[in-house]
């Protein structure tokens, strides 16, 4: 139970040395704890053996199998287990529902679906562990809207929901950014006595952050307070990203001072959201990245070679990677710049800005993404690029720049203003217009299968999409309010 893998496998061979024949109960054992030592390929050597011993494995077996294959990331050796057990026991609802955590830690929602409905239309009786694993695979896959059906489902039903259902559900709502269905749930799990923990805070927290209603995140903070509920990182970074989308400058910095006092440990996330916040402040902007520097968060964003700069901007928020970009041409390279035959020397000075699917960064307006921003602000110091295939790659002109840089008698001059105003005329500050609020029957319902099929699967790309705006006029009497209704949760 302990997850004390390598004992287990010294008892195993004990009995062996022993005389004593391993029974499948022992063999179980055996897995279940490479299962929780995080060690599938040890789970898999026991299995093999076990079957050339002769020892006939049984459902527990393959079911302990399943989950070290889950644990170990390993969907596609667990689906492969599951089909041997199927040839002999047939469909087992504890092994469809381990096999079913594995397609959802490897982002595989369509497989997932399929082994739920395969599992559901065998006839056996469905767990709430089987509901819950399957809306995490839904919700990781952008599926919110069959997510939330399922738990409607679940409530339809009367089975006992948990907290772990209802985290599902939030994290649903926030793909979706439906934040009204959020609050929804924390009423319900306060009606249903059923306490919430960080977890279903921060998914909460994260569904304002990407609605943009700092307020109700603000709200959120304080009914933690109440609940007895201690904030961690993630609740505070959630707050400051908050602040960031609604332009709250002063309020994400409060909460960043914030964390020191209260004993929360700040992460190189907390100091991107931070950076969003208050890029707009160009010398507390230059101070918290400086602070970034010095912890180390930010310790390879300059590499400064005798024949290359390089700037890497790659793992940094939108508003640190305009923060960098000053603070590298104003400060890092102000030997070069002044010094002809320096500069002369470099063979290549290039920015990192990453591009691609990974690069997604909130559903804002304009195509908004760090090489737009990158190559926006070069063109507002008057610095040329050179054309080049990789587009996660931002090639300088070094001749121009060093005419450039002898021009401005060996600085670079930033049109901080002019940069601004395009910022505010392409709206790359602003996310997009309110996404639909839909609030579901709190008793549950049934749900159209087919006719969700049949709907083209819209599954949000690496560009902005249909999101969430920045909060509106409305504001709630208390921790929430629902279209006018005064209940609290």
């Amino acid at each position: 139970k302990g997850g004390n893998w390598r004992t287990a496998l010294d008892l195993l061979k004990s009995m062996k040395d022993k005389g004593i024949m391993p029974t499948a109960i022992a063999y179980n054992a055996a897995i279940s704890a490479c299962e929780k030592g995080l060690n599938p390929s040890k789970a898999l050597e026991i299995f093999d053996e076990m079957k050339r011993e002769g020892v006939r494995p049984t459902v527990v077996t393959f079911s302990a199998l399943i989950s070290a294959c889950e644990k170990g990331q390993q969907w596609k050796l667990a689906l492969q287990v599951l089909e041997e057990m199927k040839t002999t026991f047939g469909p087992n609802v504890i092994a469809y529902s381990a096999a079913i955590s594995a397609l959802s830690k490897g982002q595989q929602w369509e497989k997932a679906w399929e082994l739920f409905c395969e599992i559901e239309q065998s006839g056996k009786k469905l767990s709430v562990v089987t509901y819950n694993a399957t809306m995490t695979a839904l919700e990781k896959g952008l599926q919110w809207e069959r997510a939330l059906d399922l738990f409607d489902e679940m409530k339809y039903k009367n089975m006992p929901v948990t907290v772990v259902s209802y985290g599902s559900a939030i994290s649903a709502c926030e793909k979706g950014y439906q934040w009204r269905q959020c609050l929804e749930y924390l009423d319900e799990m306060t009606e249903r006595k059923i306490a919430k923990n960080v977890i279903i805070f921060g998914a909460a927290m994260s569904c304002m952050e990407k609605a943009c209603r700092a307020d109700i995140a603000f709200q959120l903070m304080e009914r933690m307070n109440l609940e007895g509920v201690r904030p961690n990182v993630h609740i505070f970074n959630s707050a400051i990203s908050a602040c960031a989308r609604c332009k709250l400058w002063r309020k994400g910095f409060e909460l960043f001072k914030e964390m020191d006092k209260v004993g929360v440990k700040r992460d190189v996330v907390t100091y991107n959201a931070v950076l969003d916040a208050v890029c707009s402040q160009v010398d507390l902007a230059e101070q918290i990245f400086r602070e970034g520097v010095g912890r180390g968060f930010y310790a390879k964003v300059s590499r400064l070679g005798t024949q290359w700069l390089e700037l890497d901007l790659h793992f940094l928020s939108l508003g640190g990677g305009e923060t960098a970009l000053r603070w590298w041409f104003e400060k890092c390279l102000v030997p070069y710049l002044g010094d002809s035959k320096e500069l002369a020397s470099v063979k290549s000075i290039d920015i990192v800005t990453g591009y691609g699917k990974t690069r997604a960064r909130g559903a804002r307006k304009g195509d908004d993404s760090m090489r737009k921003r990158v190559r926006a602000m070069l063109s507002f110091m008057n610095i040329c690029e050179v054309v080049q295939p990789n587009l996660g790659r931002i090639h300088i002109d070094k001749p121009a720049l060093m005419k450039e840089v002898e021009r401005n008698c060996g600085r670079i001059i930033f049109d901080a203003h002019g940069y601004e105003q395009f910022k505010s005329q392409e709206g790359l500050d602003e996310p997009h217009s309110d996404a639909p609020q839909f609030v579901r029957p709190r008793g549950g319902a049934l749900h159209d299968r087919a006719e969700r099929d049949r709907q083209k699967i819209n599954v949000p790309g690496p560009g902005p999409g249909p999101g969430p705006s920045r909060p509106s006029q409305d504001r709630f009497d208390g921790p929430y309010q629902q279209h006018g209704d005064s209940r609290r949760y």
